[in-house]
């Protein structure tokens, strides 16, 4: 099962996780896993591009089974915020559809992040 586990406090996003495989076919043919990366890619790639945070300015770590961003404070923003809305929505549609393969978390953090 993917776990994604988004960190938001009470004014902004601030990183997510995502963890595991689908496991819904074959590797290579895992469409529910290469959806999930497809957006988690997206994730960073818009943080850089759309929202103008160098990759350098936040942590991001890949791994086989494993995503991980995690924002600093000086780089949330409204714009960032809406990215991370867009993610939300991308992995709420495919959890509504492949409830069986996937799990979404909003984890409220306390103060800053």
């Amino acid at each position: 099962m993917i776990k994604v586990e988004i960190e938001k406090n009470a004014i902004h996003y601030c990183g997510v996780k995502v963890t595991g495989h689908a496991y819904s076919d074959e590797p290579g043919r895992d469409l529910i896993c290469a959806a999930v990366s497809t957006l988690a890619q997206t994730l960073a790639n818009a943080i850089e591009e759309v929202g103008g945070v160098p990759e350098k300015s936040y942590d991001l770590k890949i791994s086989s089974g494993c995503f991980q961003l995690k924002l600093k404070n000086d780089n949330l923003s409204d714009v960032i915020d809406i990215i991370f809305r867009t993610f939300r929505v991308g992995i709420e549609a495919i959890e509504r559809t492949y409830k069986e393969y996937i799990k979404l978390k909003i984890k409220e953090v306390q103060g800053t992040c």
